[in-house]
């Protein structure tokens, strides 16, 4: 395990960083600023939904730009894209400028994500790939822990000085143009990154070398995000809406869930050094459940509470221990090709549930909602757990086996 990374992998991470502030800010009152324009659960269901959507139509021909420009260069404009978008949605009244806005954010993340873990592939060693993945994801959610914890003040702050409420959409039209200058200041690194020459136009855009492996590799995160989409991008309406939390003390939640999360990745390292990537992205993961299940059916705020720290740090932490594993598995050519495959399944079934998941709650009481939504992603997440285990890691057992009779 070694933490020596080059300069192009810092300004990334300082990018990343900012970045992370910004979507803290916006998963936390996105529903909300929604609700304060007049849009009902089924729009927040749609407008949840858009961003992944147009990030899953458009990963494909990022994969053809990344080959064809670099990606740095992506990266560039993924960036630039997020920024202008979620200035729009910020000054946005009704829902036509809200829906536009989510389409820049959409195709904004889907030039990042699906240059983001070959640049960082091509800036690393096989030594120094599995720490640099949990150290980005580590970040990410650190600057989540920042984000949520100052994010959850800023409504109360603008109420404060301008005598309004902290739930009018003004106070939260403030949080999101702060989310938008914070993610200005992450476009800044970005600016500086630089080809490094190890991926070059060349054959058929979107040809695959190892399909088998891709496939499995894909199969897994499609059933977490048709599972995800149902209830995590709601946990904010749904905490609220149960126990009558304030924003301040929603950030704090969120604040500390994030550091929960930042500091298992950092501990992703030494767990696969003692279990192997693919058993301790198992591990984690299917440790994770039980929590899921207390978050969605717990009685008492403490018991939601717990299970949302746990759960959140379980399964997120082992995010890019399988993406380090899935850089490390498919050939170099096919790495930008895996970001925007994965990217598509797991965005489109997110996609799928988000807006499902809007109906289920404009049709069905609050607490019964809930209980549905909950119930699926569960049994989604216990899916793909178990395809990672079929489809992964018993099948490289084999071949360990295998390569062990023939010595």
């Amino acid at each position: 395990m070694t933490w020596k990374f080059s300069r192009q992998v810092w300004l990334y991470l300082m990018s990343a960083f900012s970045f992370g502030l910004s979507q803290a800010f916006l998963s936390l009152f996105l529903n909300f600023y929604l609700r304060a324009l007049g849009l009902g659960a089924e729009w927040q269901g749609f407008l949840n939904a858009l961003p992944a959507l147009t990030l899953a139509l458009l990963s494909l021909p990022a994969v053809a730009l990344a080959r064809r420009i670099s990606n740095a260069h992506t990266l560039k404009i993924g960036a630039a894209l997020t920024v202008l978008g979620t200035l729009l949605l910020a000054l946005s009244h009704g829902p036509e400028l809200v829906v536009a806005a989510s389409l820049l954010t959409g195709a904004g993340a889907a030039l990042s994500v699906v240059a983001g873990s070959p640049f960082m592939a091509n800036n690393s060693d096989e030594e120094s790939r599995v720490t640099l993945f949990s150290v980005q994801s580590a970040l990410m959610t650190g600057a989540g822990f920042l984000g949520n914890l100052i994010g959850g003040r800023v409504p109360d702050t603008y109420a404060a000085l301008t005598h309004t409420s902290a739930h009018g959409v003004e106070a939260l039209r403030t949080a999101l143009l702060v989310a938008a200058g914070i993610e200005f200041l992450g476009l800044i690194p970005v600016l500086f990154l630089r080809p490094t020459g190890k991926t070059r136009p060349g054959g058929r855009s979107f040809a695959i070398k190892d399909k088998a492996t891709m496939a499995r590799l894909v199969l897994p995160n499609i059933l977490v995000g048709l599972g995800a989409g149902a209830s995590i991008p709601f946990l904010n309406v749904y905490i609220e809406g149960r126990f009558h939390t304030d924003y301040a003390s929603l950030g704090s939640l969120f604040a500390w869930t994030s550091l929960a999360t930042a500091a298992t990745s950092l501990l992703q390292p030494l767990l696969v050094q003692r279990l192997g990537q693919l058993q301790a992205v198992l591990v984690v993961q299917a440790s994770s459940l039980p929590f899921l299940a207390l978050l969605g059916f717990a009685p008492q705020l403490w018991m939601v509470v717990l299970a949302l720290f746990t759960r959140g740090a379980l399964m997120n932490a082992a995010g890019p221990v399988y993406g380090a594993y899935a850089m490390t598995a498919l050939p170099e050519e096919d790495r930008p090709m895996y970001s925007a495959v994965n990217t598509i399944a797991w965005d489109a079934g997110w996609a799928l549930s988000s807006v499902l998941s809007g109906v289920v709650r404009a049709q069905l009481p609050f607490t019964l909602a809930f209980n549905v939504l909950f119930g699926w992603t569960l049994v989604l997440y216990a899916a793909s757990v178990t395809a990672i285990y079929l489809g992964l890691y018993r099948p490289a057992q084999g071949h360990r086996a295998l390569e062990g009779g023939k010595l």
